[in-house]
């Protein structure tokens, strides 16, 4: 809800080659509130000395037709960014999130959970979302987002992975979307 009471328009915008520069530029305060609760573990989210904070490019989700990136706007006020790919720890699954930021000043609002179920909508299939587990507040509005969407009917297991030596345990989330929008009611 809006200060004034009535609902928040939140619309997921395909985001072109031209939103790179901006979710690349969103993606330094990204990682600031990943530090917040992740950084106790690792000195790899540590403040660099030039004061900015870096992100892994993600220039691939713009150029690379395998993925799909949008930008999250509210009320047409870009409010974060959303970057999908098929990059699964388990091959039977077809999306996985990689990467998802609300801006602060929409948190807690009501808007990830909102655009997280658009993008579901959007993008039919066996989904896949891994959490840091120390990334607490990630875990608990993923778990929320999903079982709202899925009326419970999803897994949640905790998985070794490769690709990070400082944080190798992801929670892994997965559920299927359903076929058509009736299928969300079915049991």
């Amino acid at each position: 809800m809006s200060s004034a009471g009535t609902p928040l328009t939140v619309t997921l915008k395909p985001a072109t080659l031209s939103d790179y520069p901006m979710v690349q530029n969103m993606a330094r305060f990204y990682v600031y509130d990943l530090s917040k609760e992740c950084g106790r573990q690792s000195d790899a989210w540590r403040l660099p000395a030039d004061g900015l904070f870096e992100s892994f490019d993600f220039k691939n989700y713009f150029t690379d037709n395998t993925r799909a990136a949008y930008v999250i706007t509210v009320q047409k006020d870009v409010a974060g960014f959303v970057l999908l790919n098929h990059e699964t720890l388990d091959v039977v699954n077809d999306w996985n999130v990689g990467e998802f930021f609300i801006l602060g000043r929409y948190q807690g609002r009501g808007i990830g959970t909102q655009a997280a179920q658009q993008v579901w909508q959007r993008h039919l299939g066996k989904w896949e979302v891994a959490v840091i587990p120390d990334n607490r507040s990630a875990l608990r509005f993923w778990e929320k987002s999903i079982e709202d969407f899925t009326h419970n009917r999803f897994t949640k297991e905790t998985k070794k992975v490769d690709f990070d030596k400082e944080q190798p345990h992801r929670v892994v989330f997965t559920f299927r979307t359903p076929q058509t929008p009736s299928a969300l009611t079915e049991k």
